[in-house]
């Protein structure tokens, strides 16, 4: 694997979490708003570096095999309706298409609020704050 020094490449250390599982964690609200929160350098810059640094301090949380598989799965659909709209030329099928999206990141959040046994208090404040 080759990259430079501006990409980062995350490799599991437990097979358990699947990458699959990990990109819908990562790409959360709850973890922009805990690195935006939490970093000090995503508070002074407009445009944020992601270090490995940071990164480190975000944990994955655990997930039994029914909520596993829920992430794989709306993981899987958030790529798949990715790759149509970059495919779509017709503009009522990418508005569509955005709608889907929209509410499969919905649905991962709320995944990922629950596996971080968030209160509806605290997920008000992350989806203020985002």
């Amino acid at each position: 694997m080759i990259t430079t020094d501006n990409v980062l490449n995350l490799v599991p250390s437990h097979t358990e979490t699947g990458v699959s599982f990990a990109l819908g964690v990562l790409n959360s609200k709850i973890t922009s708003w805990f690195y935006v929160n939490n970093s000090m350098i995503a508070q002074k810059d407009d445009f944020p570096q992601v270090y490995i640094s940071a990164l480190a301090a975000l944990t994955i949380p655990t997930a039994d095999k029914a909520q596993h598989d829920q992430m794989v799965s709306l993981v899987e659909t958030m790529l798949n309706l990715h790759q149509q709209l970059a495919a779509a030329a017709i503009p009522q099928a990418k508005t569509m298409l955005r709608r889907q999206i929209e509410a499969t990141d919905r649905q991962i959040d709320r995944l990922v609020y629950a596996l971080y046994r968030l209160a509806e208090d605290e997920i008000r404040l992350v989806e203020g704050a985002v």
